[in-house]
């Protein structure tokens, strides 16, 4: 009697079992399916070769269009193991012959790329991906606690998200943002965005919540990188491949965090959003967080959003009192008493300024006053101060104003080596020509260590590049640009309608004129202060505030002001 069945030939069987290594095909199994026997002269199996669309009619998955050929072909076949071998031929509809096929295919995946990186454990490609990328990751957030960039204090940050009535902590943010939709971090300057997303990174490491991988977004743009090889070039992911991190971020729990989207300019968004466009497409499990001003919301993903609160007075004193001690906490309660400062200690850079003041200091009552203090603190250490004599003649100022207004120019927050060794340069020339040094600093690489080493300039990245410490710190010393344009353009309407076109119709600019004028307003030549009306007239900024000016009143922003631009 003729068999009505189309069952695998002893070759073909053999076929499907080498293509994955004789581990079973079901997720998660992978289990070793041959052996050899205890007396070393025979083989034991476990394995067996099951029809994806059955060998006959009534079985499982049978297609009735096939041909006995392609009903017996390799293609037609996922090797298990006896137990889900048996599973699969069951009567439970879970099994359908799409499904099996992408697990055929997978398996065969992880089979070629144990084979390519001399792996013989078949979690290679997923499970022991995620080992190795855990590791990593823990690595690279041990450096970042390394860097200037670290919070300062262990405090917890508080937001809200979505608009809602109850704020949350960055603690309970790691717990649950691998369950969460891609979220967009919105603070004003200062508040403490790169805090949340190191803070978030730290809590998903100790929770166990996920793989975080911290991409300082101003870094990246100085590096010429995709997202993902920019993270893989780091030290710390060294001998992880791309094709390890995609197989990890296919799955729930791989989150980029990436800091500073307002921080990039126009080249630089508009490359990082076809990247996010391509990952986003390829990994829709990977999770994003992207950080970013209110004034600059053109992120290239649907999130949910979170916004930073400032600190309440509650936060002000424990993170005064674990950097200072009892002494922190009075400057604290001192600033709570002075007018003008007591807004400020809620933005935690305004707050971390004041605690690093030098002890006895008066008390700074606005912003520009209170970074002018600390940069004057900052230069008066000794070593500080020779350092930057011996390689800038005093002059280091000049430098970082003009390094701050070139960032500043092209809506950045960080140069390349070359632009940065050009603005050195420039600013060595222009110096001769005035007379006030014999000689550029050669080399220009000399002249940006010695702000590295001894000021507020950081080396950005892995590829040369260079960014202040904080954008708030170029936006200071930019700001001294933009008050000589305003002392140009004093009574030349030429000189005005350049200032309008170049810098007051440029966001980017927005804060550095906030300093500018702030300092104008503290100053006695009237002329200079009608001058200052005018740019105030022509930003729009409120009436309220432009009436500061014709009282003579010390005029103070405070952590919520806006500014609309002018169209003209």
């Amino acid at each position: 009697m003729a068999k009505n069945r189309d069952d695998f030939t002893e070759v073909t069987r053999r076929k499907i079992g080498q293509r994955v290594g004789w581990f079973c095909s079901f997720p998660g199994c992978r289990v070793p399916t041959e052996g050899a026997t205890s007396d070393h002269d025979g083989r034991m199996s476990i394995g067996t070769a099951s029809h994806i669309c059955a060998a006959a009619p009534g079985g499982p998955r049978f297609d009735e269009m096939m041909s006995p050929e392609e009903r017996r072909s390799v293609t037609n076949g996922i090797w298990m193991c006896r137990n889900h071998g048996t599973a699969i031929d069951s009567p439970d509809s879970m099994f359908t012959t799409e499904l099996l096929r992408a697990w055929k295919k997978d398996a065969e995946t992880e089979s070629r790329q144990r084979v390519l990186d001399g792996d013989a454990r078949p979690e290679s490609a997923r499970t022991h991906a995620a080992a190795d990328l855990r590791a990593a990751a823990v690595a690279d957030v041990e450096v970042f606690r390394r860097t200037v960039r670290w919070p300062a204090s262990s405090i917890e940050l508080a937001l809200t998200l979505d608009s809602a009535n109850e704020s949350t902590t960055t603690k309970s943010l790691a717990k649950a943002v691998v369950s969460l939709d891609d979220l967009v971090l919105v603070a004003p300057p200062g508040m403490g965005k790169t805090t949340v997303l190191l803070q978030v990174a730290d809590g998903m490491i100790s929770e166990r919540a996920g793989l975080p991988m911290f991409v300082p977004l101003a870094d990246w743009a100085t590096e010429g990188r995709d997202l993902l090889a920019s993270i893989l070039h780091r030290p710390s992911f060294r001998g992880i491949s791309e094709d390890r991190l995609r197989a990890a971020a296919a799955e729930p729990g791989v989150v980029l965090l990436l800091d500073g989207w307002n921080e990039l300019d126009i080249a630089a968004r508009q490359r990082a959003r076809v990247q996010l466009a391509s990952l986003k497409a390829e990994l829709p499990n990977l999770g994003l967080i992207i950080s970013t001003r209110r004034q600059s919301l053109d992120v290239p993903i649907e999130a949910m959003r979170v916004d930073l609160l400032p600190l309440s007075y509650r936060q002000q004193e424990a993170i005064a009192r674990e950097i200072n001690g009892e002494p922190g906490v009075r400057i604290v309660d001192e600033a709570w008493r002075t007018p003008g400062i007591r807004e400020l200690v809620s933005i935690p850079l305004y707050l971390k300024v004041l605690l690093s003041l030098p002890h006895g200091s008066t008390v700074p009552t606005t912003k520009e006053e209170l970074l002018r203090r600390f940069v004057e603190a900052h230069e008066a250490v000794p070593e500080h101060a020779e350092a930057l004599r011996t390689a800038l003649a005093d002059l280091h100022d000049r430098y970082l104003r003009d390094l701050a207004a070139r960032a500043t120019s092209v809506s950045a927050v960080a140069l390349s080596e070359a632009d940065a060794r050009r603005s050195i340069v420039e600013t060595g020339r222009l110096l001769t020509a005035e007379g006030q040094v014999v000689a550029p600093p050669q080399p220009p690489h000399d002249a940006l260590e010695a702000l590295v080493s001894n000021h507020v300039l950081l080396r950005a990245g892995d590829a040369p590049g260079y960014s202040f410490q904080h954008q708030q710190f170029q936006e200071w010393y930019a700001s001294h640009t933009v008050e000589d344009r305003i002392r140009l353009a004093d009574g030349d309407p030429a000189e005005m309608r350049a200032l309008q076109a170049q810098i007051l119709d440029a966001p980017a600019w927005e804060e550095a004129i906030l300093f500018a004028v702030e300092r104008l307003a503290r100053g006695t030549d009237d002329l200079l202060k009608a001058c200052a009306r005018s740019v105030l007239a022509a930003l729009e900024v409120d009436p309220l505030l432009a009436a500061a000016w014709s009282t003579g009143h010390q005029m103070r922003f405070g952590p919520w002001s806006r500014m609309t631009y002018s169209a003209s």
